[in-house]
């Protein structure tokens, strides 16, 4: 295959065309000398002079052919598709993968020729490397995948899982609690930018998770869709909680989004691993639908589920019931007013100051508030139908 060599004992040394086309059109400029870069069937693949790309070099043929230091063209007409200047091998593990060609005479070329031919050689190593780190990514990623959702019916067995695992170096094993961050853009233009644009945040928030968490690998960490899944080794939830707060805290100062994060319960085998998955996504939607809390624990998340699981026109129908004509407005205040009565423990006093008011303007509201619905929010009986509405209408309206 034209353009790479078969790296011994691993994948192709590929050489990056459009890379070096850039580089020989930079350098061009610099040193004012043509260059070309042929691969290793003597083919121009890059050069300055952009009508000689896919022609034929026959001196760069030969330099490869008979593993030649440097070939020195003096002239033109000996060599087919070759003109004036110095050839030199790029050898990669002592495979000549391709030549570096400057056109000139030798006296002008030669030491130019030396410091691009070394200067092309570190390029396609980066890129080599570059390209074997996202083949090992992408493997790891197609085996976390399989992890949670791939069937034994397919041949993915748990002890075929723990062989494949040991050859990426990931113990299945292991103590983990799967944890899923969701984003959310701040605005609505951001929230239509092109799929490119979207992944490169995504790929600055896994660096960005990879620094927080210490490149530790004992973590893994993956990309589904729109969402980042993170297996911590680990049982210690406060630990989690607070690994995950710190990346939370990190991203949204970097970048214009919002961040959520769902976290399961700790989980050894596969079952658990997958049951660890479900429990830290529904928490990760349920962050983010109801965006009152940045980070939500499956283990603590009790009445939202309960909501979960009832259809949004019976849900609305129960809010309309107890709060009687009221407008959307006005729901809204009575809303808001039960929170701070309820996040201060029925305090006349501590709800006043905490609503800005006197302590006789709450008892006039809570007594209006009954007057409206039927219901006395300083009855325990009596309340327990408001809190029902006011936690509908926040899991619906994300208040």
């Amino acid at each position: 295959m034209k353009g790479q060599q078969q790296k011994k004992g691993g994948m192709p040394v590929i050489i990056p065309r459009k890379q070096m086309q850039k580089i020989v059109e930079e350098l061009e400029g610099t040193i004012q000398k043509k260059i070309n870069i042929m691969d290793e069937t003597g083919c121009i693949i890059a050069s300055s002079d952009i009508s000689r790309i896919g022609t034929y070099h026959s001196g760069a043929q030969r330099v490869i052919s008979q593993r030649l230091e440097e070939l020195v063209i003096s002239e033109e007409d000996r060599y087919a598709g070759a003109k004036n200047g110095i050839n030199l091998p790029i050898i990669i593990e002592n495979e000549i993968i391709g030549v570096v060609g400057i056109t000139g005479e030798k006296e002008e070329v030669q030491i130019l020729g030396k410091i691009i031919q070394k200067m092309t050689k570190i390029l396609i190593m980066e890129s080599y490397q570059n390209n074997q780190k996202k083949i090992m990514e992408n493997m790891r990623n197609n085996f976390l995948f399989s992890w949670l959702f791939a069937s034994e019916d397919n041949g993915e067995t748990e002890e075929n899982m723990k062989l494949r695992g040991q050859l990426l170096g990931i113990d299945i094993n292991l103590d983990r609690v799967v944890v899923v961050l969701g984003v959310s853009h701040k605005n609505e233009k951001s929230r239509f930018q092109e799929a490119e644009v979207e992944q490169k945040l995504y790929d600055r928030i896994l660096r960005e998770i990879n620094r927080c968490l210490k490149k530790d690998a004992s973590h893994l960490i993956f990309q589904i869709g729109m969402k980042v899944i993170i297996f911590f080794h680990s049982s210690d939830m406060q630990e989690i909680i607070r690994s995950v707060q710190e990346i939370i805290d990190n991203v949204e100062k970097q970048y214009d989004c919002r961040m959520y994060g769902g976290i399961g319960s700790v989980g050894t085998n596969r079952a658990e691993i997958r049951r660890s998955y479900r429990e830290a996504d529904t928490a990760c939607n349920l962050a983010m639908r109801l965006r009152n809390r940045r980070i939500k624990v499956y283990s603590d998340v009790d009445m939202e589920l309960l909501l979960e699981n009832i259809s949004k026109h019976d849900r609305e129908l129960f809010v309309k019931r107890v709060f009687k004509d009221c407008q959307e407005g006005e729901i809204l205040r009575w809303v808001q007013l039960l929170r701070c009565y309820s996040e201060n423990n029925g305090s006349i006093t501590k709800t006043a100051e905490n609503c800005y008011i006197h302590k006789n303007t709450l008892q006039y509201r809570l007594s209006k508030l009954k007057e409206v619905t039927g219901y006395d929010p300083r009855n325990i009986n009596e309340s327990i139908p408001l809190y029902i509405a006011m936690l509908i209408y926040e899991f619906d309206h994300a208040v």
